[in-house]
């Protein structure tokens, strides 16, 4: 059954999500935008060649590869270079097609490229089908560490295509479900995140209601970034579980992927959550025990919680020497805590490292 367009209300201009069932559909409602030249993810368009070649062989393409060292100010440098050497104008349309990578270089690029471009998305992976295609926010790599720059800048279009689901790994799948058990455990009852469990415990990763957590996915980050679009206030929630996540992602040399690292935090967080008495124990261990059985993940470097806590200072929730911490004070239910780096904060990282971490390293 198709899904019901999701609209977006958005400071900047709204935008609709849709849902195109098929590749082929989606190349034929993409080739109705004129004026418009396409950045791909490389591997998308090999992969994917056939269905997309009636939309790639009538328009400039750059292929770019989805890697975080080109998430950098030098791959977005590359895409203004493509749009110059485009004669691309105001007017012209940027088609993006692939996952979060893809979008945070062409989103930036957009962004500054003649003051701003209209950029429609195609998003493939799951992460960013079930996240990071509405909000208007995105970020570039700086150095080792991840998202130091950033602009928001809404998309004109988003299409949601379930076929290109069905030639990602596993392991992109799980990395994919990290950002949905985030939403749903953000401003959502517990049975979402009940249902969620039993589902993945009794199907898979690739269960029949897949579709339908993307959408609760959307819906639940809608209700909050309409409410706070430029992460004012409410939307810091939705750092839930990236703090120390990014500093694994960093300290290993983005060797685990994006969303198992979220997950990690998340059960991270969750601990420090319970220690300091914001979150009972039992909620703890319902969520804990469904990320120990099904996020384990081992990692080539051992690191420390001294070394957790100095790339956590690198976040951009600093100030005023404290980082914000999205809390847990139940399932469904988060709190903002301005947070000291202190001993109490290295005593509770390090007792999680100790007892309950869910990953490993050789």
């Amino acid at each position: 059954m198709k899904q019901q367009a999701l609209d977006i209300i958005s400071g900047q201009k709204n935008y609709s999500v849709t849902f195109p069932e098929t590749i082929r559909s989606l190349v034929q409602e993409m080739e109705k935008v004129s004026d418009s030249l396409v950045i791909i993810d490389e591997a998308v368009a090999r992969i994917h060649s056939q269905d997309l070649s009636p939309l790639l062989s009538e328009r400039k393409i750059l292929s770019v590869p989805a890697t975080e060292d080109e998430k950098t100010p030098a791959g977005v440098n590359r895409a203004w270079e493509f749009f110059q050497k485009s004669n691309a104008t105001k007017q012209t349309s940027i088609l993006v097609i692939g996952g979060g990578i893809i979008q945070d270089i062409a989103q930036f690029a957009c962004h500054n490229y003649y003051r701003g471009l209209k950029w429609h998305f195609a998003p493939t992976t799951l992460l960013s089908q079930a996240d990071s295609c509405i909000g208007a926010k995105c970020g570039i790599n700086l150095g080792a560490f991840k998202n130091q720059l950033g602009v928001f800048h809404s998309p004109a279009h988003v299409w949601i295509c379930p076929q290109f689901l069905e030639t990602l790994d596993d392991t992109e799948i799980r990395s994919g479900y990290g950002e949905i058990i985030k939403l749903h455990l953000t401003r959502s009852e517990s049975e979402l995140f009940r249902e969620l469990a039993v589902s993945i415990r009794a199907d898979g990763w690739r269960g029949p209601l897949l579709g339908k957590f993307i959408r609760q996915s959307l819906e639940v980050k809608k209700s909050v970034i309409e409410e706070d679009e430029y992460e004012k206030d409410l939307r810091r929630i939705l750092n839930y579980g990236h703090t120390f996540g990014h500093a694994l992602e960093a300290m290993t040399n983005h060797s685990i992927p994006h969303g198992i690292a979220v997950a990690w935090g998340i059960d991270l967080i969750n601990y420090i959550s319970m220690r300091r008495g914001v979150l009972d124990e039992k909620s703890f261990i319902e969520v804990h025990d469904f990320l120990r059985e099904h996020y384990y993940w081992k990692i080539p470097t051992e690191v420390t919680a001294g070394e957790l806590i100095l790339g956590a200072r690198r976040d951009k929730k600093v100030a005023d020497g404290k980082v914000n911490l999205v809390l847990a004070a139940d399932i469904g239910k988060l709190t903002i805590a301005p947070t000291e780096f202190d001993d109490e904060l290295l005593a509770d990282v390090t007792s999680y490292l100790e007892n309950h971490n869910v990953i490993s390293w050789n």
